[in-house]
């Protein structure tokens, strides 16, 4: 990766701006929600399938995360892609895409307290983005195999981040995705 690399905002993508939510609902944790996301941050590798992709920290303290570190991430198929993390707070954290990701836009991570079920938490990814080219889109929209992948990986992530609090996943992970506009 190239030192410098510049940011990859959803305006810089082509055609359809999609918000793309994934979240596990959870009960019985055994620890708090800063202690768990603290794990999170501290563990993007693990919490990831690796052979469909695999987060590298390149630029940052290996095991706390601040603004301004910076992943490499080796993505099933022929894409690969970098990221930046742009906000971190107790329970979450955004990361930015950065030139040369099949992916424009930027990825949000929260957990919290689920405001209608009390002792329940909730785990979110929510993402907001376009491709990257025209090959990215075809991939992903007509061929299917990139919006597959991506499903994947973070369904998994999501059940990962349940497994790892000790807590009682209550359904299955809800996937979501919303066309906001052509760009």
């Amino acid at each position: 990766m190239v030192e410098g690399k510049e940011a990859q905002p959803a305006r810089d993508g082509t055609g359809a701006l999609f918000h793309r939510r994934y979240q596990a609902r959870f009960s019985d944790a055994r620890m708090t929600p800063r202690e768990l996301m603290a794990f999170v941050k501290a563990n993007l590798a693990s919490l990831a399938p690796a052979q469909l992709a695999d987060f590298k920290k390149w630029h940052g303290h290996p095991w706390v995360m601040k603004v301004g570190d910076e992943y490499d991430i080796t993505i099933f198929g022929p894409w690969n892609g970098a990221v930046r993390v742009v906000e971190v707070g107790e329970t979450s954290f955004t990361l930015l895409t950065l030139k040369g990701h099949p992916e424009a836009g930027h990825i949000r991570f929260t957990l919290e307290e689920d405001p209608g079920m009390p002792g329940v938490l909730c785990f979110r990814i929510e993402s907001w983005a376009r491709s990257r080219d025209g090959l990215v889109q075809l991939a992903y929209s007509s061929l299917k195999l990139g919006q597959m992948v991506q499903e994947r990986v973070w369904v998994t992530f999501c059940k990962r981040v349940v497994k790892y609090s000790g807590g009682r996943q209550l359904g299955k992970v809800e996937v979501v995705t919303e066309e906001l506009g052509r760009g």
